[in-house]
Parts: C-alpha cells; sequence; structure tokens
C-alpha cells in the first residue's frame, strides 16, 4: 500500500469527517502497474510530467460545484477539491451529489486534473464544513478546487446574461476578485453593494498558458452559500459628502473599506470607463461603469470607494446621480512648477507650450509639448478627421487645455521641496489645443536655392560617373 503524503494526512487531520457516511478514507493503492488514485490530495501533489502519464484513478467524494457554462466540475473527499474533465455521457449533476469517478489523471492547466471515464452518482451528500481562508491564502493559488468560505465588502454587482450569473466584486488587501452566484440574497443586486457578504463556494483559478495564476473567482453553487452579514445602508446618496481633499487622509479609528460621496463639477467623462470631477480645492477620477453622458459643467454626486492614484486619491466602483447643470468650468492658466507641485492632479489646466511632434497611434493623438526647458505630453484619445488638427504641425505655438494626470516617479520625499517626476494632459477634443502661433515656413528663394543645390549635385555625380566607366572602359584595352 502507498500511505498518503505528509499533506494529504495533514488536510485529513484537519477536515476531519466532512461528507457524509459511506465515504471511506481514502489512500492509494499501489504496488505495480495497476497502482490506482484514490484521494484527490495525492493527485493535487503530483507534477504536471507525473499526471500526464494518465495514472489511473477512483475516487470518491461530493460535487462542491458543476455548470458547463463556466466549463466548470469540482468534486471533493475528505483531503482535497479537485477539478475532473469533460465526459460525453456525464449525468447531470448538481452541488451536494456524493459521486465516484473512475479515469486517470491529467495534467490540467494550472494544477493536476482528474480525467473520467465514468461517473456515477451514489446518492446526497454534503458541503465540506471548512474555516474561512486568509486573503494570503485565497490569493496565492494554493486554494484553487478547493471549498472556501471567506467575509467581505461587496464593491460591484453585475449581471452577464451568457452565463446567468450574478458577479459579486471583492476588493481585500488590493487584490480584486469575483463570485459568481445564479441567485442573490437580496431583491435587488445594488442593495447589495458596500454591504458585508459571507460566501462559500468553490475557489476556480485563472491562469495563463505557462500556468501561471492571473487571478481567481470563487463559484457559489447557491443562495444559501451568500450570507448577508451587515446589510448597506439604505439610501446611501443620503450620506453627507466629503470634500475630495479630505479622502484617505488620516482619521485615528477609521478606515477606508466603506462606500464615500463626494460632490462636483464635471471636467470630463467616458461614458461606462471614468468622469473627472472637481471642487473648490481638488480634482477626482472616478472609475465608473454607468453609461450615462455627462457635459462639462454638470452638477453631480458620487458614491464610490477610496483608493490610492498615482498620486492623489482616486473612486473605484464609483456610481453617480446629476444634480444641476451649469457653464463649463474654467481652466486655471499654470506653469510647470506648479504643476509638479501635484496639487492640480485630475483637475482642468492650460499652460502655453511648443509643439516638438504629434504622432497618431490606433485612434489615439499624441502631441509631445515643450513648456521652458520642460517636455511632457497630452494625448486625446478619439479619432480626429485630417481638418481638425491641421494646424497643430511641430514648431507650432499652442495654449494646451487638458484633465492634469500626475506622474509621481520613485523620488518622493516629504517637504515643500519634492516635485513630480513628471505629468500629462488629457485633452477633450481638438478645441483643447489652441494654436497661438504657426512655424516659420521655407521662403521660396531659399526653397528655390535648395532645390538649384540638389540639381548641381545630381550633375556631378552623372558626370563623375561617366567618367569613372571611360576609366574602367580603357583599363580593359590591351
Amino acid at each position: 500500500m502507498r500511505s498518503l503524503s505528509r499533506a494529504g494526512w495533514l488536510a485529513v487531520a484537519l477536515s476531519g469527517a466532512l461528507l457524509s457516511e459511506g465515504v471511506s478514507q481514502s489512500n492509494v493503492v499501489a504496488g505495480g502497474p495497476g497502482a490506482v488514485f484514490t484521494d484527490a490530495n495525492s493527485i493535487r501533489s503530483l507534477s504536471a510530467t507525473e499526471a500526464a502519464r494518465n495514472l489511473p484513478v477512483k475516487i470518491r467524494g461530493v460535487v462542491t460545484f458543476s455548470d458547463e457554462a463556466l466549463f466548470s466540475r469540482f468534486v471533493q473527499d475528505e483531503t482535497a477539491g479537485i477539478y475532473f474533465g469533460e465526459l460525453t455521457n456525464l449525468p447531470p449533476l448538481v452541488a451536494g451529489q456524493l459521486i465516484e469517478i473512475e479515469g486517470v489523471t491529467g495534467a490540467g492547466e494550472y494544477v493536476s486534473v482528474v480525467l473520467p471515464k465514468s461517473v456515477t452518482v451514489i446518492g446526497q451528500g454534503k458541503h465540506p464544513e471548512k474555516a474561512a481562508v486568509s486573503l494570503e491564502q485565497l490569493v496565492s493559488g494554493q486554494e484553487d478546487s478547493q471549498w472556501v468560505e471567506f467575509s467581505g465588502r461587496v464593491r460591484a454587482v453585475r449581471f452577464e446574461k451568457e452565463s446567468g450569473y450574478h458577479q459579486l466584486d471583492f476588493v481585500k488587501g488590493g487584490e480584486r476578485f469575483t463570485a459568481f452566484s445564479k441567485q442573490l440574497p437580496a431583491g435587488e443586486a445594488q442593495d447589495l453593494v458596500d454591504s458585508t457578504v459571507r460566501v462559500r463556494g468553490v475557489c476556480s483559478t485563472m491562469f495563463n498558458h505557462q500556468r501561471q495564476i492571473l487571478g481567481i473567482r470563487v463559484l457559489v453553487p447557491n443562495a444559501d452559500c451568500l450570507t448577508i452579514e451587515k446589510p448597506s445602508r439604505p439610501n446611501p446618496f443620503d450620506l453627507a459628502a466629503n470634500q475630495i481633499s479630505t479622502l484617505l487622509q488620516f482619521k485615528h479609528g477609521g478606515s477606508f473599506d466603506s462606500r464615500v460621496k463626494v460632490a462636483g463639477t464635471v471636467i470630463h467623462s467616458k461614458p461606462g470607463i471614468a468622469v473627472f470631477v472637481q471642487d473648490d480645492k481638488s480634482g477626482l477620477f472616478c472609475q465608473t461603469l454607468q453609461r450615462e453622458l455627462l457635459q462639462p459643467g454638470d452638477k453631480v454626486e458620487v458614491l464610490g470607494f477610496p483608493a490610492k492614484g498615482e498620486y492623489t486619491p482616486m473612486l473605484e466602483d464609483a456610481v453617480f446621480r446629476k444634480v444641476g447643470t451649469g457653464a463649463e468650468p474654467e481652466a486655471e492658466l499654470v506653469d510647470i512648477n506648479k504643476i509638479l507641485t501635484g496639487v492640480h492632479d485630475s483637475r482642468l489646466v492650460k499652460l502655453p507650450a511648443k509643439v516638438l511632434d504629434r504622432v497618431q497611434r490606433g485612434v489615439n493623438q499624441f502631441l509631445l509639448l515643450q513648456s521652458g526647458d520642460f517636455t511632457f505630453q497630452a494625448y486625446l484619445p478619439q479619432k480626429l478627421n485630417s481638418e481638425e488638427m491641421a494646424a497643430v504641425k511641430s514648431g507650432a505655438e499652442v495654449m494646451v487645455t487638458g484633465v492634469c494626470q500626475i506622474e509621481r516617479g520613485n523620488n518622493w520625499q516629504a517637504g515643500a521641496k519634492w516635485r513630480a517626476a513628471s505629468f500629462h494632459l488629457l485633452l477633450r477634443s481638438a478645441n483643447d489645443v489652441a494654436v497661438l502661433s504657426s512655424p516659420a515656413t521655407v521662403s521660396a528663394p531659399d526653397g528655390l536655392g535648395m532645390a538649384v543645390a540638389f540639381g548641381l549635385a545630381a550633375l556631378a555625380a552623372l558626370v563623375w560617373v561617366i567618367v569613372l566607366k571611360r576609366k574602367i572602359r580603357q583599363m580593359a584595352k590591351p
């Protein structure tokens, strides 16, 4: 008999009797060419090369998740959970069934798997009882295919028509992951945003073609595996608005994981992507999936989760509502030194500059600009016709207006002397580049003189070639 590995015995000791009666203690029946793997943990411990040998498998466990729409089939025994592959005559499977799988090992695309030859439904089991996992465990990839439990604050909820699943986004320690569930424990999906939910399900790893982890998702078999521990605020827009400048400032005993509200004036928006707002002191980048079109000057209230931006805070998973309209904000005239202090990050600014170059990459227009001795970029993320920026040529003097985006660099230090490494401007339209003076053009006499010079040079070259050919012919004569 081949005994379990140390990891296998440890998993047994920690998990205990996870399944219903009738599930025997797993092991590996060894002793020759007919050796059979009978527990999930031993299969998971195989290297990709070993598992690719298609070693015999016969395991019994509980289905923890099964849905062909997500290409997901998982079973868990006393030792571990494991993914099993597709089968032509696979019986209808639902979470909680006790099944027996006969097949062989496979390398899988991230961890070793079971390739079934037959799957038999034995009866009804029950989901494993597993303690909550830590963030480090959850995002490390070690929990792949395992039944996990965690508690977190919901950042966003959306519905995917193709799969029929609600997707609940969570952020823990800066890592973002998604729970998939057919049903929700609330009447309206948006009622779950900013609530604390306990989730039970299967950890499913996303990976690349080099067997390296990209991220995780948690597959929830039914609504009973989602429990609201702390409901969200009933009317979140009733929150008092924060000054943008106070976001992520130190507050004794405070935390940054709750949704906040700000109010401001729109300076730029990209429906379904972002909206930039500013108040009388600061600007703010708000990442949002909301597709309502806003115009510069619109007054809005924004709800979102504060997060660290490149230099100043941003709001993630934001939603907004328009509360009024107004005149388009005036851009503040600034110089390079003032911009590099960072106080204008995400605000509308303007400054004079000289055009060094203009490049189109895909639909994006890029301008390389110079103000004094400092070089910076401005870009316009939209396609233009040939006339819209025809006057913006190398050497032109312009007044450029845009949303300032600070590039902090690596040499931060405390104190008033610190300056950002650089910045760039996000242009809103071709009208944000006003030509003050065009570059000097070549005069007609100068152009004629150059043409004459090129002509003389070409004639001299022709004469030289004729003379050279004559010399070669002469040398060839006896």
